[in-house]
């Protein structure tokens, strides 16, 4: 590890003093040198990682600040998430950093979820919590040092599906678009296929292993009671594949309390699948429990079910207001359940648009034969029913999602 207090930066950051070449290099900005300290003597023991520290806050380095986004892999600073200051340091951090740098802010543990989404929506690719007051380090800071610095340049898209209500129909939508998107909907046959992944989080009634007729995965439950931080390899070997090359992570088959998972294991599972695939559809619980806060910073579109009943319309508004609480541009999509695209929408229809402030652009038509035929045979509709009315408005939000998606990409930021 190499200490440099006011600002001396090291000639060569992919060597050592030894001439051993350096496969990652980092930089921790802290205000508090038991902070640095604590972090860079965990890093150093890495082979092949450079630990540099800076006692400094993030705004307080100005312009150097800027430089070290250009010359690390990762950077690590304390903060707090209520410092103007801060955030304004990361927006232009993030305006000059070099594809693949990853910026990773140490917050006081009681982090709020509002106060974790203004440093997402900064740019801040992870939060994690400070060293304790014994000394010591989160799994997750000390596996910076060994996970591959790869998130700048992902490419996965996280659309993350909720439900109106009970029974909405949100985990049909999850697992039918997940098999539309793998199976390559919209793409000619040239096309390659994209690398799609499904992840269930609904902890106690998650049914997409029932779905897909898969046997009893209970990752999440492993996860929940030894408290790992799960890496590709982990997920790799612990997710089932379907014919099409679909990956999923199912619910576990046993009860698991709603409070199980932590933030930190959410994270780690998204940023991990985006890196390797180019869609990770997430299947959310109804009750917004305090895990669910790295899916709502991380999600590129939220996909709402709903009907036209005025309860369910009441309880999209809500999740609504929730999911762009802190970034209002971000996309929400409402998916009206079991009812034909009308050709001219009723009065009713019109005020449900209204109410949510969105179109209702998506339909999909009351089709109980091809649901049921799909679900006892556990088989996606692409399969069972490929022809049906449901069957064929799934594939058309494939393609929808598709283009969609790849048009805010291709947008022009400001």
């Amino acid at each position: 590890m190499v200490r440099t207090d006011e600002g001396t930066w090291p000639a060569d950051h992919r060597k050592d003093d030894k001439m051993t070449v350096t496969t990652k290099t980092m930089l921790v900005i802290a205000s508090e040198a038991s902070v640095s300290e604590t972090i860079g003597r965990t890093l150093a023991a890495e082979p092949g990682v450079r630990v540099d520290t800076q006692s400094s806050t993030l705004a307080g380095m100005n312009g150097r600040a800027v430089k070290a986004m250009a010359d690390y892999d990762v950077v690590l600073f304390q903060t707090s998430p209520d410092d103007q200051a801060d955030l304004s340091a990361i927006r232009e951090l993030v305006a000059h950093r070099r594809s693949g740098t990853k910026l990773v802010a140490l917050a006081d543990g009681n982090i709020s979820l509002t106060q974790a989404r203004a440093l997402a929506n900064a740019g801040v690719d992870e939060v994690l919590p400070l060293p304790t007051a014994t000394g010591d380090v989160d799994r997750q800071v000390a596996q910076l040092g060994r996970r591959p610095s790869t998130v700048g340049n992902r490419t996965g898209r996280i659309i993350a599906v909720a439900q109106a209500r009970g029974g909405a129909g949100s985990t049909t939508v999850a697992v039918n678009l997940a098999d539309q998107l793998a199976s390559g909907a919209g793409l000619s046959r040239r096309d390659p296929r994209p690398k799609v992944a499904i992840v269930d989080f609904d902890l106690q009634f998650g049914t997409i292993g029932s779905f897909l007729d898969l046997g009893e995965q209970d990752t999440l439950m492993q996860l929940a009671l030894d408290g790992t931080i799960p890496d590709a390899n982990f997920l790799e070997q612990s997710m089932a594949v379907t014919s099409n090359g679909l990956s999923v992570l199912a619910a576990p088959s046993k009860f698991a309390p709603l409070d199980s998972l932590r933030s930190d294991q959410v994270a780690a599972i998204l940023d991990t699948l985006r890196q390797t695939q180019d869609y990770v559809i997430v299947d959310l619980p109804r009750a917004l429990v305090s895990w669910i806060e790295p899916i709502v910073a991380r999600a590129d579109e939220f996909m709402i079910v709903t009907d036209i009943s005025v309860s369910s319309i009441r309880h999209c508004r809500r999740l609504i207001d929730f999911f762009t609480q802190d970034n209002p541009a971000i996309s929400v999509e409402i998916i009206v359940n079991r009812q034909r695209r009308p050709l001219l929408q009723s009065q009713l229809q019109r005020e449900a648009a209204k109410v949510l402030g969105r179109r209702l652009d998506h339909w999909l038509p009351h089709d109980p034969q091809s649901a049921a035929a799909a679900s006892d045979r556990g088989q996606p509709l692409s399969r069972a029913a490929p022809r049906s009315s449901l069957g064929k408005a799934m594939t058309q939000l494939a393609k929808s999602t598709r283009s969609g998606l790849a048009a805010r990409i291709q947008q022009p930021t400001e």
